[in-house]
């Protein structure tokens, strides 16, 4: 009876400690969705002739994404960050995007 007990915890505490991507970060294919998002944003940005415009649109484009994937910023870099503390994730999401934007 104690082994079979002892088996059932070993068991919980096995698939308790899987590994994965917390809850409060963006998973991947949403991430990727938001970062295709920015960096088309980024581009059309990019070819603004006044910083100031430049800065007022891009405010704007940002929050509308932002509100596109029911996030805020703070999730988004929070996000960012992990992703960037896990290049494996991040070269994975990025090789995918590179597809998508060409």
């Amino acid at each position: 009876m104690n082994r079979i007990f002892y088996f059932i915890i070993i068991s919980i505490c096995f698939y308790a400690c899987k590994p994965g991507i917390p809850k409060d970060i963006i998973q991947p294919d949403k991430m990727q969705q938001v970062l295709i998002d920015i960096h088309l944003v980024d581009g059309y940005i990019s070819t603004l002739p006044s910083l100031d415009t430049a800065k007022k649109v891009g405010s704007s484009f940002y929050k509308g994404i932002y509100k596109k994937y029911d996030i805020d910023s703070a999730i988004y870099n929070t996000s960012i960050n992990y992703y960037y503390k896990h290049p494996d994730l991040m070269k994975k999401m990025y090789d995918s995007i590179s597809v998508k934007l060409s």
